[in-house]
């Protein structure tokens, strides 16, 4: 009896046994993947990067007075709670490594689980980072050896609220994230607002112009208001402090501890109402059987392996989100070119003349990694004996069906507005050209050098875990490729547009000329890249 009570003594709470799990998955992810060490090490480059930029930032405040640090520290501490709470909700940044749902069968109560996951959540280089710049705001308010306590305790509550609130949105609108519509909704907005949101930001400070202290007095009127929203509380708490405050400022703490408490409470009732209520939409079958005008056309193609791939690709295209995201990005630059310029006060139309060779660009690019969107259902095409060459074709038909009429309508688009009908042909010859190489490099680079994707279901901006760093050597080396490729009908089109038009027809007849060449010539060496190395690509793209 007396060793039973000893033992119950000594076991360890759940909350350090579910922070030294996530050590323990963290440490053996690391020696099974090299790739993760090397994403774990740019996380960390970048991590370092952001402290010692934004840390450099806070430590000068400790020399400005408290009506200017105030603001600062108020306002950016209070977006970065709001960036923590909403931008999981479209870009998932939230590390599931101990997702709630794994422990259902287990007998863990539930104030335990959350503080436990809570622990484990500010172990990631967004955590980590985000309580140092927050313990960093004690140098900022070392007016004195109280203000100082304050900040300490203020940055540990501040931390511990951006990340419970990550996890309460994420988890209180699991239901809707999984929901395929919700996501793809997401997906592009997100995207969207990414795009515009450096080009609106130059429009604003345009537009402000000589009004600097009118929006300065605007920028301290805002953070005074989030200084007393859930926001803000932790933030101000400090700076009263320093003032000498110490009502107001144990009031805000107060209220800052309170808002952490309902952020955990709100938390914990979304997981008991996720587990109560399992989600019904994952692996739901799209019952969408309407075919297409692009469907209905490859039906009446002869039966070929090449065309079987071609038509399911065009599904995919149109009812897989990674694949709509991919599309959406051909209707986001053409507002980007057009946002651009509006931010530096120039024309329009001299940047939409790019509209069609960047598409061209961006649409032959993206299916360097094709092949990984099939993940595990890759194994058909291995087990049936596909040629690879079919598989090539069948894929870049299927893109080009309806990416090349896109390139074509923005380049001409890019003309009218510009009011350059003379430059019609140099801009069709740099799309087609860039378009035929990113189709046929693309057709080399996914058999050769495949990376993890986001599995089916998943959210398209996700990136597999130690994954980062094998994506982007691949997506550099294949850019690289594409643009010295395309070179012979880039060099004459860019001639033509600040020298002799006539040269423009030179770069279209170059285009027709090497566009075939490189997607044929890609096509039959990418085939027999996949043909070779089938169990190779089968095991990169079966990964999550």
């Amino acid at each position: 009896m007396a060793a039973g009570v000893r033992t119950r003594l000594r076991a360890p709470r759940p909350e350090l046994v579910l922070v030294r799990l996530k050590l323990t998955l963290l440490r053996n992810g690391l020696r099974r993947s090299p790739w993760q060490v090397v994403a774990l090490v740019l996380g960390l480059v970048w991590g370092l990067a952001v402290v010692a930029g934004l840390g450099a930032g806070l430590v000068a405040l400790r020399w400005q007075p408290v009506s200017v640090a105030g603001p600062v520290v108020v306002g950016v501490g209070s977006l970065a709670v709001l960036g923590w709470a909403l931008l999981p909700l479209v870009a998932f940044g939230v590390d599931e490594t101990l997702d709630p749902s794994r422990f259902a069968t287990f007998a863990v109560e539930r104030r335990p689980l959350v503080l436990g996951l809570l622990g484990a959540g500010v172990l990631g280089v967004p955590g980590v980072a985000t309580l140092l710049l927050a313990l960093t705001t004690a140098v900022t308010w070392s007016r004195s050896v109280p203000a100082v306590l304050v900040a300490l305790v203020a940055g540990v509550v501040a931390t511990l609220t951006c990340v419970a609130a990550s996890r309460a949105t994420t988890t209180a609108a699991a239901a809707l994230l999984r929901a395929r519509r919700t996501r793809d909704v997401l997906a592009v907005v997100g995207g969207t607002a990414a795009v515009g949101l450096g080009p609106a930001l130059n429009v604003l400070v345009n537009r402000a112009g000589g009004a600097v202290e009118g929006a300065l007095d605007v920028a301290r009127s805002a953070a005074v208001v989030a200084g007393w929203t859930p926001l803000g509380l932790a933030w101000a708490a400090p700076a009263d402090a320093a003032q000498g405050r110490w009502g107001t400022a144990a009031a805000r703490l107060v209220l800052a501890v309170a808002v952490l408490g309902l952020v955990l409470l709100g938390w914990a009732a979304a997981l008991r109402r996720a587990e109560a209520r399992p989600d019904t939409h994952v692996g739901a079958a799209d019952r969408s059987g309407r075919a297409t005008l692009l469907d209905r056309l490859v039906r009446r193609l002869p039966d070929h392996p090449a065309v079987a791939v071609a038509q399911r690709c065009l599904r995919y295209w149109r009812r897989d989100p990674r694949y709509l995201v991919s599309a959406a990005s051909l209707a986001v630059l053409p507002l980007l070119l057009v946002v651009l310029p509006l931010s530096q006060g120039s024309a329009v139309g001299p940047w939409l003349l790019g509209a069609g060779p960047l598409a061209a660009f961006v649409a032959g690019w993206s299916l360097h990694n094709d092949v990984a969107y099939d993940h595990s259902a890759f194994a058909a095409h291995v087990v049936t004996g596909l040629r690879g060459r079919d598989d090539r074709a069948g894929r870049a038909a299927a893109a080009a069906c309806w990416q090349l009429p896109v390139v074509v309508v923005l380049c001409l688009a890019g003309t009218l507005v510009d009011d350059r009908a003379d430059l019609l042909p140099a801009v069709l010859g740099a799309a087609i050209g860039c378009y035929g190489a990113g189709l046929g490099v693309s057709s080399v680079a996914s058999a050769l050098t495949p990376y993890a994707a986001p599995a089916p279901g998943a959210n398209p901006f996700q990136t597999p875990r130690g994954a980062a760093a094998a994506t982007v050597v691949a997506q550099f080396v294949s850019s690289a490729a594409i643009t010295v490729l395309a070179l012979p009908a880039l060099v004459p089109a860019v001639v033509a547009a600040f020298g002799p038009t006539w040269v423009g027809w030179i770069a279209l007849v170059l285009a027709l000329l090497t566009a075939p060449l490189w997607t044929v010539l890609g096509i039959r060496r990418g085939g027999a890249v996949l043909d070779r190395r089938l169990p190779e690509v089968l095991a990169a793209v079966s990964r999550t």
